[in-house]
């Protein structure tokens, strides 16, 4: 598995034209792209491919609102190809997993470009969606998810 993930990884670089050597044993690649990174790693037990990029970090206030709004965007994939929002400590982090069976190179190149650009889009808009969640209305108690199990319970 560890010699059709650097295979399926070299290539798609190659037809990227991302040059970023790639060692045997390695289970993680750093790409860097810029002024930001991707990290491209090799899930055994799930014979997958993860890819994980950061496109921002969580402000020190209105974090909820941030997280709520992301939650959103996770839902049906909105704008993400398929990848979904997730958190590492503070940084905001865009990722998708890529399953290794019968996956062919086209396939793998086509879907790691589709995440590129879903995280160029994530980096482009990251602080778009900070204020639109800094200006979203705060949420009425009627919605809170704590107020309503209490209500729910007997």
């Amino acid at each position: 598995m560890q010699k059709r993930f650097i295979e399926l990884v070299t290539a798609f670089l190659d037809e990227a034209g991302i040059q970023c050597p790639i060692i045997p044993g390695e289970h993680i690649v750093t790409v860097p792209l810029g002024d930001f990174a991707i990290n491209i790693g090799l899930l055994e037990a799930q014979k997958a491919i993860v890819m994980q990029g950061v496109v921002g970090i969580s402000p020190a206030s209105g974090r909820e609102a941030l997280y709520a709004e992301l939650l959103g965007m996770n839902s049906l994939f909105k704008g993400s190809q398929g990848a979904t929002f997730g958190l590492e400590g503070d940084s905001v982090t865009l990722q998708t997993i890529i399953f290794m069976e019968a996956l062919t190179q086209e396939a793998f190149t086509a879907q790691s470009l589709a995440f590129l650009e879903a995280l160029a889009s994530a980096l482009e808009g990251f602080d778009a969606v900070v204020e639109r969640a800094r200006n979203a209305a705060p949420e009425s108690p009627a919605n809170d998810l704590l107020a309503m199990q209490n209500m729910i319970r007997v």
